[in-house]
């Protein structure tokens, strides 16, 4: 059944901020390296990552065909704010064609209550659905980030597509536990702070 799982899996990548604007020689590299699809972070705290726009460029004309964004949030600025500068910047650039992911990862990004926490991460759920669609709105978290952020019951955020971590170093979903009222996630992040075609990546899978 493994074999089956691995020869199915389409294979994809995400870059952060930190990496910087990510060479067209990068991005053909990997494409044919079997990568197809790719998630690039868009704004970190109050920061737009100015680079997510060439970097969506930059990954189409390497023929990669699915380009989704995420957003690793802050406190410190409005929750509805946050989303709409960052969202309706991608959309006046003409690049938001995939989804956007709202990561919810590290209690040091949150408040220190899980009932503010989980209004915080409604409101900008909800302020992505509202601009996009509810189908075009993810959340990237696993079983122990949400129980440091939400509590393991809240289930409040379970009517969107998740994306995981869990650096196993399969392409499985067998690891998967249930939380948050998911039942099965769309990806998962397999491998983490890898390098490969000249750039820093993770690695996932659906």
């Amino acid at each position: 059944m493994l074999s089956i799982v691995l020869t199915l899996a389409t294979r994809g990548f995400d870059v952060s901020y930190y990496q910087g604007a990510v060479s067209q020689d990068t991005f053909n590299c990997l494409y044919n390296n079997g990568y197809r699809f790719a998630i690039i972070q868009a704004q970190i705290g109050s920061t737009f990552n100015e680079n997510a726009i060439s970097d969506y460029w930059r990954a189409k004309q390497a023929g990669i065909e699915y380009v989704d964004f995420y957003i690793f949030p802050t406190t410190a600025k409005d929750a509805r704010g946050q989303v709409r500068d960052t969202v309706n910047r991608l959309i006046s650039e003409g690049v938001m064609a995939g989804m956007v992911w709202l990561d919810v990862e590290s209690i040091d990004l949150f408040y220190e209550d899980w009932g503010t926490n989980q209004w915080y991460i409604s409101t900008m759920l909800d302020e992505m659905s509202n601009i996009l669609g509810a189908h075009r709105v993810g959340v990237y978290s696993n079983w122990n980030q949400w129980q440091s952020i939400v509590g393991w019951n809240w289930t409040g955020a379970s009517g969107h597509q998740l994306w995981y971590p869990h650096y196993d170093n399969w392409q499985s979903f067998d690891d998967f536990q249930n939380f948050g009222g998911w039942n099965s996630p769309s990806i998962k992040q397999y491998q983490g702070d890898q390098n490969e075609c000249g750039t820093a990546l993770d690695r996932n899978f659906y």
